[in-house]
């Protein structure tokens, strides 16, 4: 198993017993500057647009929020728009035609957009490791039990369908044996409370939240524990764009990286906790702890935050689904030079995986 099963191995028990306010991460990270950094980029003031693939965000999404909240991108001289959408497949999309500066989605649309032509390449992550769980109503007890189900997706190919067809598979149901019904964001959780649904893949806070309205309802399976190298998401931009503003890039991209880091400082847990509750609609206890078991798995990046093997997996898994038909590689996908650079400025952290 990779790493980021023995990061989120503990989540599932303190799913079920909810942890306390508590102290949120232990101080700022321990970072080892190149003696030699490259130099930073200074960005001219500017407007830019990042896409948000998940709308109202979970806590695991609240990178770019951060940022913001924290003054990362003015100090880069950047005015940022953060455009929400209503998942992966919709940010990619939107990045692809160009009126994006950065793009978040989870990384199974880029792989099957870069395998069918679309010049795009993954440079960052706000959060690498798969944190969702596949959670079902009390109609369901094993997987046996799923087929003839109705499974609660957002959009085909997106997350969602991907970590629900994982799960099927692993039953050994035929996908054509259970009923795909689309939801958004935020009707998943109500939808699932409500019966419309049978299964749903949530994200900590979601579990906690729909199991607060229904103890009924359970995890059947925690996707950390199925998936062992797999990237959950990436930042993408056109290659173009990397080509012809990567001044623009670097600087966004530094000004997420001190959010993702920002994480990791106690001193800032409650101000994240009031960026969730605000953004996100999320009940304030809630908030809190699910930021602390994020914080105790490393969900956030420190450094590069897209592992080789990671896309690797995810590759692999796109293709044993018949999703894709290539075998891509590492460098056909990922361009972690401006990243790399970032992190020289900035030090690397010292012990973090990555």
């Amino acid at each position: 198993m990779g790493h980021r099963v023995l990061a989120f191995a503990f989540v599932s028990a303190l799913i079920a017993t909810a942890c306390g306010g508590g102290g949120g991460g232990g101080g700022a990270p321990t970072t080892a500057a190149s003696q030699s950094a490259a130099a930073k980029a200074v960005c001219a003031a500017k407007n830019i647009t990042i896409a948000v693939p998940v709308t109202p965000p979970n806590v695991v999404h609240l990178t770019p929020y951060v940022a913001v909240s924290f003054g990362y991108f003015k100090d880069e001289n950047l005015t940022v728009e953060l455009v929400r959408f209503e998942g992966g497949v919709q940010s990619l999309r939107a990045s692809a035609s160009g009126g994006i500066t950065l793009a978040g989605t989870s990384s199974e649309p880029v792989v099957d957009g870069v395998a069918n032509g679309a010049d795009v390449k993954i440079l960052y992550s706000y959060a690498p490791n798969v944190d969702v769980s596949f959670v079902v109503g009390p109609k369901i007890k094993t997987m046996a039990d799923l087929k003839g189900k109705v499974m609660g997706v957002q959009e085909p190919g997106g997350f969602a369908d991907v970590m629900t067809r994982i799960v099927l598979k692993r039953a050994g149901i035929d996908p054509k044996d259970v009923t795909f019904l689309q939801t958004t964001t935020a009707a998943r959780v109500q939808q699932l409370i409500a019966g419309s649904t049978d299964t749903a893949v949530l994200h900590i806070d979601q579990t906690k939240t729909v199991q607060k309205a229904n103890p009924q309802i359970s995890v059947l399976a925690n996707m950390w524990e199925i998936l062992s190298d797999y990237q959950y998401s990436v930042y993408v931009a056109p290659t173009q764009a990397i080509k012809d503003d990567a001044a623009t890039l670097e600087c966004t991209i530094r000004a997420l990286m001190r959010a993702n880091r920002a994480m990791y400082d106690s001193a800032n847990r409650q101000k994240i906790v009031d960026i969730a509750v605000k953004e996100g609609k999320i009940d304030a206890q809630i908030a809190g702890e699910t930021f602390d078991l994020l914080v105790k798995a490393k969900a956030w990046p420190q450094n590069e935050g897209v592992p080789q093997k990671n896309i690797e997996g995810t590759v692999a898994s796109e293709k044993a689904f018949g999703k894709i038909t290539k075998d891509l590689t590492f460098d056909q996908l990922v361009d972690l030079s401006i990243t790399k650079k970032v992190v020289d400025q900035l030090g690397r952290v010292k012990d973090f995986p990555y």
